[in-house]
């Protein structure tokens, strides 16, 4: 597992795709696509709406796990920020209707559930912890 302590801004991504390509065996290769997409979301949604005081630090780990004892790539992200649960939040309507229709936001959040084989979000010690679990069978 790779932990790395970072200032919560979204030119961190590059640093956290580095950081997922190192974690992730050969043998799961396929995966560094929706990891590094849902990193970037999620990164992106912490710096908008929990860190509103330019202090937030986010802790970042990322490795191999284990899901229903089935192999599965772990992505954790860890703030200070304000408590946030961004999937309490999601607008399910976001989705739905013409691109006229839509309202703003709740799309990238919709992709992140949709690739994630499993999710929880904890308000832990005043911070908001989110884990995300790719399936990697």
């Amino acid at each position: 597992m790779i932990t790395i302590n970072i200032p919560a801004s979204v030119e961190q991504i590059l640093v956290l795709q580095q950081n997922i390509s190192a974690a992730l065996p050969e043998k799961y290769q396929e995966l560094s696509f929706k990891a590094e997409l849902i990193t970037e979301e999620l990164l992106t949604n912490i710096c908008k709406y929990a860190s509103n005081d330019g202090k937030t630090e986010i802790s970042f780990a990322c490795g191999m796990s284990f899901i229903d004892s089935h192999p599965a790539f772990l992505i954790e992200l860890t703030n200070s920020g304000d408590e946030f649960n961004p999937f309490t939040h999601l607008k399910q309507s976001g989705i739905e209707g013409s691109l006229e229709e839509r309202s703003v936001g709740g799309v990238g959040l919709h992709l992140v559930l949709e690739m994630a084989s499993h999710f929880v979000y904890s308000w832990i010690d005043n911070r908001n912890k989110i884990q995300i679990f790719l399936n990697a069978e």
